[in-house]
């Protein structure tokens, strides 16, 4: 049987596509971040949903995401959440949310849109 203690589900106040990263809103619904600095990053969508629709948001673990740029996986490990719900190379005063998991068939993301793995472990320290 499949773990499922990292799997929570919420309310969407959007549109979600799957495998975005989303927010906590205000009123406890989820809804694509800010950006980098959002420390309120719950998780990754795992499924698409209309706003108001319930979406299964993995909190803690191993998920695919979206990239919005292209991503060299070896120089750009750590990852920080872009305003659209994909993922990019961490930047400095921003909160990585989670780590490359490259394998032998992908060691990089050729642009916006391409899905991978990674570890997602929510907003961390800011880089320095």
């Amino acid at each position: 049987m499949a773990n499922t203690d990292n799997l929570r589900t919420y309310v969407a106040a959007e549109a979600i596509d799957e495998f975005e990263v989303v927010s906590l809103d205000a009123a406890g619904k989820v809804s694509l971040p800010s950006g980098g600095d959002d420390d309120g990053i719950i998780g990754v969508a795992q499924r698409t949903v209309a706003a108001g629709d319930v979406v299964e948001v993995l909190v803690y673990g191993i998920t695919r995401v979206k990239a919005g740029t292209a991503i060299t996986f070896a120089t750009n490990p750590l990852l920080m959440a872009a305003s659209d719900g994909e993922v990019v190379a961490a930047t400095s005063t921003n909160y990585p949310i989670a780590r490359v998991l490259p394998n032998i068939n992908q060691l990089s993301t050729t642009g916006a849109g391409e899905q991978f793995s990674v570890f997602f472990f929510g907003p961390s320290v800011v880089l320095a």
